[in-house]
């Protein structure tokens, strides 16, 4: 590798702005597809169509959950700059495919083992692809949008683009309820089970079509010389050393476990319908997305300005205290204001962005793309709290698992106050912005 050198930032700011709203484009695509990318209200709705376990119920969830490794070992597979538009292309065109399966699946009819298999495949195959999205997604805007512009990118994708999210959860919420605000559709316009959730996944496999024609519009400097594969075990044991040795980088990326962890309780919040307001979950589940993110589009603004007027810590604050406060306001608001929950849990779901800027952080900048990588693999230790709360709740209540989320966000909360820095720095000698020889775009 030869030794980096300071450079000016290699594209003009029109291709920089260009890049900024491409990415913006397809996350508001991923948003537009939510009700069936976004695996959990839906996927519980379903299931308990089907008369499942609430244990069945989660398993999607946990499915989706416990891919995310596979983000580490495709950036192993393929480390060459000039590769990363085609592997984010075929992920997105992988996460287009499963869709259109589970959809295929619906149309045919087929028994409930044959859908709830279709689903669990497509929770791993979303699962797949969706990590390496986001870890690519991160190298996009290094590569294609200086610092300066890349809050610019931030704020459209994670402000507006909750606004398709609203759009595809009312188009939910009229096709798996047959109403919407109280207006009914024609009877020729009536779409009924299982068709009208084979048109869900149907529409999120156009979005995801979309997207990935989006990846072939990017302009991507590509460097002078290009990374080697190198050995994946010996790669991934300095990775490990370097990770447990940075104490801020390691004490944030548990931070980041727990609280997605924390964040998992939401299934059972949408199972949790039918005790409140005495309907069954799929009959709300769209209003409860439409909630989820009109307040995440309300708080992207608010949570980018804030991250601009304080320090990196606070959004982290911020973003857990919401979710405490939306597993509180299950417990304890009765009636058709506890769809409010969803709304403030909808939120705080922006915890993904800013517990993922912490360690950015403190990390040197050559070693952004490994430490992001690693924090995929601890992640896959999420994957196991859907199924422990669905456990939790066949062996007590809902409630049960409510406050077991509850401890386990108030308990990061307190790690979070006493144990991080206002501002990371990163380790010494290693710290300064560099960038890459660059010869041409991709």
């Amino acid at each position: 590798m030869p030794e980096e050198t300071p450079t000016p930032f290699p594209l003009e700011p029109r291709l920089q702005n260009r890049n900024a709203l491409i990415y913006a484009a397809q996350v508001s695509m991923t948003y537009l597809g939510a009700p069936a990318l976004y695996i959990g209200f839906v996927q519980a709705g379903l299931c308990k169509h089907l008369d499942t376990s609430n244990t069945i119920a989660n398993l999607p969830s946990t499915v989706f959950l416990s891919m995310v490794w596979v983000a580490v070992v495709v950036a192993w597979l393929f480390p060459q700059a000039r590769m990363l538009k085609t592997v984010l292309t075929s992920s997105y065109k992988l996460m287009a495919a499963a869709n259109a399966m589970v959809a295929i699946v619906l149309c045919a009819n087929l028994s409930r083992e044959f859908i709830v298999g279709a689903l669990i495949v497509h929770a791993a195959v979303v699962g797949a692809a969706n990590g390496v999205i986001n870890v690519l997604g991160w190298e996009v805007l290094s590569r294609g949008v200086s610092l300066r512009a890349r809050g610019k990118a931030l704020a459209l994708a994670f402000g507006w683009g909750p606004a398709f999210a609203v759009l595809g959860s009312l188009g939910a919420q009229l096709l798996l309820n047959g109403e919407l605000f109280h207006w009914v559709p024609p009877t020729w316009l009536t779409v009924l089970y299982p068709y009208n959730y084979a048109l869900l996944f149907a529409l999120s496999t156009a979005s995801m079509v979309l997207a990935a024609y989006l990846t072939r519009l990017y302009h991507i400097p590509l460097p002078e010389v290009e990374a080697e594969r190198g050995d994946f075990f010996s790669d991934m044991k300095e990775s490990l050393r370097s990770f447990l040795s940075h104490r801020i980088l390691l004490i944030a990326s548990v931070a980041y476990l727990l609280v997605y962890c924390g964040n998992m309780v939401q299934n059972n919040m949408s199972l949790f319908t039918q005790e409140a307001v005495g309907r069954m979950p799929e009959e709300l589940a769209g209003y409860q997305l439409v909630l989820r993110f009109s307040f995440k589009m309300l708080c992207g603004f608010f949570l980018g300005w804030l991250l601009v007027r304080t320090n990196p810590k606070t959004p982290l604050l911020v973003t857990i205290g919401l979710q405490i406060a939306g597993v509180l306001w299950v417990l304890f608001v009765p009636g058709y204001w506890f769809l409010l929950a969803f709304g403030i849990n909808g939120a705080g779901e922006l915890f993904g962005v800013y517990y993922m800027n912490y360690p950015m952080q403190c990390s040197a900048k050559s070693q952004v793309r490994r430490n992001l990588a690693f924090m995929s693999v601890l992640s896959t230790l999420v994957g196991l709290s859907p199924v422990f709360y669905g456990w939790v709740s066949d062996t007590w209540n809902l409630r049960a698992s409510f406050g077991a989320a509850l401890a386990l966000l108030l308990f990061t909360a307190v790690m979070v106050i006493v144990k991080l820095p206002a501002n990371p720095q990163p380790p010494t000698g290693d710290g300064s912005e560099k960038a890459e020889p660059q010869s041409s775009l991709a």
